[in-house]
């Protein structure tokens, strides 16, 4: 009697044990109240046993997806999904007898955001930096209906592991959760969700103070040589983040990429030439024929130890790289900070960053051919001791507060002075063919100091700490820039 027991519990413990291996396990960031994005062929992936068939069914073509458990356990198919709506989907994921049901599936675009502490700052603030208006915000964020987020967890790791699955659950905006997101990402959300009235979904993958290189693989920080970077010793990254986070994110099929990272990196030399490189690899890794990608410029803040100017450089190198992609664009927040945050590097305005950025994707991504882009220098005409400045983007001019802040002239000694702004018409040209804009003139701003009675260089908002308040009349601010190639360090 005894023999027929243990043959019989040695049975079920077997049929336990092959039950346990053939169990669904899906990521994370299949869990919860999904967004998943629209008309393309989404990814759905998890675990099962080894050789398991697993089949998801998708309820709004009647359409049931098939694939098979590699060697490693893993698996991944692609659904094809519709356009984007507000109803609500039951994705039914089966292997054997086995049953796992994605519930409240939304369709509509979904979006990563990513890069260091001024992305992941919440919007209930952090580090005795407040986020502005955050708890009207948390209070009233159950409205968006359709805006859904989700933190990935913070892991580090060194190799690429295809078995890491990251942590971090999916959640509809509310009162419970909203104050934990991601601020610039979520006030980008709103914007976005507002404007196309369908689902946006938010990924934040994100690390305080890391560099850019944390987010590049092996191969592409090999390329680049050790360099000092705002105040550390700077010796290869260990790609920790790309392997950690990104990677294993970047399963997930998302519509573009939001970036808030920089500040780390000032001194780099060749930062634009770094984020181009890695917008590459995170665009082949998220396979996706083009990127769509807006980043924010960094924050004002006095830098120090010697790299102080050369934060202007890096906000020069972002716009740069915002101007050399093809689906992109740079949030200016050079005029986005109060005087009380010279020496603190979270500004609290971050619904204005988020806005912008929602701006520069309404315009460029989805074709809504609203202004997006503050002025852009494009030269200087010295007149006697003044100076009129060109822009590109103020094709209807300036706002006149009359009290124009973040012009500085130089002479020849290269010394900088404040200057006197006023808005108006560019002087005449005197070549034939050069004459342009309203009136035959170009609208410029006029600069002039009584220090500098022979200008030869300009700067706007160019340094650690130099707000300005010059915006177009459609009120866009004007992008730090600078005339001159003078030594910063």
């Amino acid at each position: 009697m005894k023999k027929i027991f243990a043959v019989a519990t040695l049975a079920v413990a077997f049929s336990a044990g092959l039950y346990a291996q053939q169990r669904i396990i899906l990521p994370d960031l299949l869990q919860g109240e999904i967004v998943l994005q629209q008309q393309t062929d989404a990814r759905i992936w998890g675990k099962a046993a080894p050789g398991a068939q697993v089949t998801v069914s998708t309820p709004w073509n009647g359409r049931d997806y098939r694939t098979k458990a590699g060697a490693d356990s893993l698996w991944s198919v692609g659904v094809a999904t519709p356009e984007a709506s507000y109803t609500p989907y039951d994705i039914t994921i089966a292997s054997g007898r086995d049953q796992v049901v994605l519930e409240d599936v939304l369709i509509g675009d979904v979006w990563i955001c990513g890069g260091q502490s001024n992305m992941a700052m919440p919007v209930k603030g952090m580090y005795n930096c407040a986020v502005d208006q955050a708890a009207e915000t948390i209070l009233h964020s159950a409205k968006n209906k359709g805006l859904r987020y989700v933190t990935v967890e913070q892991h580090q790791a060194t190799e690429s592991d295809p078995g890491y699955f990251t942590k971090g659950s999916w959640h509809k905006s509310g009162p419970a959760t909203a104050g934990d997101f991601s601020a610039t990402g979520y006030f980008f959300g709103q914007a976005l969700r507002e404007a196309l009235d369908y689902p946006v979904g938010l990924i934040s993958c994100n690390w305080s103070g890391s560099f850019v290189e944390d987010w590049m693989d092996k191969e592409l920080v090999e390329k680049y040589p050790n360099q000092e970077l705002f105040g550390a010793e700077f010796t290869k990254a260990p790609t920790k983040m790309y392997y950690g986070m990104f990677e294993p994110v970047s399963r997930y099929t998302v519509k573009g990429m939001i970036w808030y990272q920089g500040e780390s990196n000032v001194g780099s030399p060749d930062y634009t030439e770094r984020l181009l490189a890695a917008v590459d690899l995170w665009q082949r890794k998220l396979e996706l024929e083009k990127l769509p990608f807006y980043l924010v410029e960094i924050a004002p803040f006095n830098y120090n130890k010697g790299f102080d100017l050369l934060s202007g450089d890096l906000r020069a190198q972002q716009l740069k790289v915002a101007r050399s992609l093809p689906e992109s664009g740079l949030a200016c927040t050079n005029d986005l900070v109060y005087a009380y945050e010279a020496d603190q590097i979270h500004p609290a305005q971050k619904k204005a960053v988020g806005e912008r950025l929602a701006m520069l994707a309404l315009s460029k991504t989805y074709g809504f051919g609203n202004p997006c882009e503050g002025p852009v220098y494009k030269e200087m005409i010295v007149d006697g001791g003044a100076v009129s400045v060109l822009f590109d983007n103020a094709p209807n001019g300036f706002t006149n507060n009359g009290d124009i802040q973040g012009f500085e002239l130089a002479g020849e000694d290269g010394v900088f002075y404040p200057a006197k702004a006023t808005v108006g018409f560019a002087p005449m040209r005197q070549t034939p063919g050069a004459q342009r804009g309203f009136g035959m003139m170009g609208f410029a701003v006029r600069l002039t100091s009584d220090q500098v009675p022979a200008p030869v260089a300009v700067r706007y908002g160019f340094g650690p700490f130099k707000p300005g308040n010059l915006h177009n009349v459609e009120g866009l601010p004007v992008y730090p820039f600078r005339t001159d190639d003078w030594p910063l360090k």
